[in-house]
């Protein structure tokens, strides 16, 4: 006699792992004010090329309001396990009623391995339709603040308002730079380029996070001795958590459309 094969075993497990894989965001994020829901379900790889990997997908959008959504779109951010973006997609509503659900497709451009999913809103119906903006910086991994808010490294796309906006850059071992953005309701989708101004005094880190500006004059198992605005410092390494050689280099933001 054959042994029998438990064929609802294998089929129960297969649809909990394609449950298990669905991730599901709300806008705004907060869920007790969340006016859209959107299940993605899980992405399938279509092409790969030199770590670089396109990803398809589809998406389940409910209304969670009282009031049908005209129209909505959203970039779908790929995190890493960092916080770090690896990856974009994109999603769009249109003429969802209220209480109702809609199918919608979804595809992403990945450059890493990915752990979760974040909702950056394009367009919403009662505010103006954002810019896409090409976030560049040589050297690139500048951290970005728009208007003074935290919005991640470069390089990457960032959807703009229209309205005047100040762009800055930090990176460790350069010059902060900023520049100056003005958008108009109909602006197309443009770019941001800044090249940063190596600094030509050294960094010294500490252990506190309290950063010293300055020459290192020598270093020794046990001690740094540097020049801190013409005065001489000692410190002990033990308290030196990295150090940053500057140099010299020009360097120029420019805002092309």
């Amino acid at each position: 006699m054959r042994k029998p094969i438990h064929l609802p075993v294998l089929f129960l497990f297969a649809v909990t792992t394609t449950f298990a894989a669905d991730t599901v965001l709300t806008w705004p994020p907060d869920a007790k004010g969340a006016t859209l829901r959107f299940t993605i379900g899980k992405l399938r790889q279509v092409s790969s090329n030199s770590g670089q990997s396109d990803l398809l997908g589809e998406a389940t959008a409910e209304n969670l309001s009282a009031k049908p959504i005209p129209s909505a779109s959203f970039y779908l951010y790929l995190l890493d396990k960092s916080g770090e973006r690896v990856g974009e997609g994109y999603l769009e509503v249109s003429n969802l009623p209220a209480g109702q659900r809609a199918k919608i497709p979804v595809s992403v451009h990945a450059m890493g391995s990915y752990v979760s999913m974040q909702l950056q809103p394009q367009h919403l119906s009662d505010e103006p339709l954002k810019v896409r903006m090409n976030i560049t910086s040589l050297p690139p991994g500048a951290n970005v603040r728009l208007d003074s808010q935290p919005s991640g490294l470069t390089p990457q796309i960032l959807p703009i308002a229209p309205g005047k906006h100040v762009l800055e850059f930090t990176k460790e071992g350069y010059a902060t730079a900023s520049t100056p953005v003005e958008l108009g309701a109909n602006t197309p989708a443009g770019a941001v380029d800044i090249e940063l101004t190596p600094l030509t005094l050294d960094t010294v880190v500490l252990q506190d996070e309290t950063v010293l500006l300055g020459d290192v004059v020598s270093m020794t198992a046990t001690s740094l001795n540097l020049t801190v605005k013409g005065k001489p410092t000692r410190l002990d390494r033990n308290r030196v958590a990295r150090i940053v050689l500057g140099h010299h280099k020009r360097s120029a933001g420019t805002y092309r459309p």
